[in-house]
């Protein structure tokens, strides 16, 4: 009987531990997932992304998304955030943040637009610059350089000069000795040899 109930019990065991056993992939998605949320927290934005995208590719569960978009967004990868976001959605589309989401979408592509704006405003100021530039350079006479190569002027030859002092004051400082006490009661401490 004891024996009967020994092999009844580790049977048992047996069969808990198979189930409660967890998938490779499922650890390796907990693993990359606890380093991307330390990560996160720690604002390295770019190493939790990877993280998040290897916990995702382990196992594909939309919360990963969720991570992976505020890793974009915070990067300002907008057009990345948004993908990821509405991929979120329709993956979980009865999700509990969806409102969150949603606002987080629209604000993105505010912040979007608002930047593609700017983009095009910079670009044609930087293009009417460029011509005014261009166009004041043609009006001004242009001076041709010549004479002696830089070696053979005489400010050249002042400058060398003075590097050269300083450079002999400075080691002869560095090199100085006060040969002197200390300037404490302590002493100087002598190891043995």
């Amino acid at each position: 009987m004891p024996r009967t109930l020994l092999a009844v019990c580790l049977l048992l065991f047996a069969f808990v531990s198979a189930a409660h056993a967890e998938d490779p992939s499922e650890r390796s998605a907990k693993r990359h997932y606890d380093r991307g949320q330390k990560l996160y927290n720690l604002q390295k934005f770019e190493q939790a992304l990877e993280q998040y995208q290897k916990a995702f590719d382990a196992q594909p569960l939309p919360g990963f998304l969720f991570n992976i978009a505020q890793c974009q967004r915070n990067l300002g990868d907008y057009d990345a955030a948004i993908f990821s976001f509405k991929r979120y959605l329709k993956l979980d589309p009865e999700t509990e943040k969806r409102e969150q989401v949603e606002e987080l979408i629209e604000e993105l592509e505010a912040k979007k637009a608002e930047g593609d704006t700017e983009r095009l405003g910079l670009g044609r100021r930087q293009r009417d610059r460029e011509r005014e530039k261009e166009a004041e350079e043609d009006k001004t006479p242009r001076e041709v350089e010549g004479g002696a190569p830089v070696y053979k002027k005489w400010w050249f030859w002042t400058g060398v000069a003075v590097v050269g002092a300083a450079g002999g004051i400075g080691i002869y400082y560095a090199t100085k000795s006060s040969g002197g006490a200390p300037g404490t009661d302590l002493g100087n401490i002598d190891y043995p040899k």
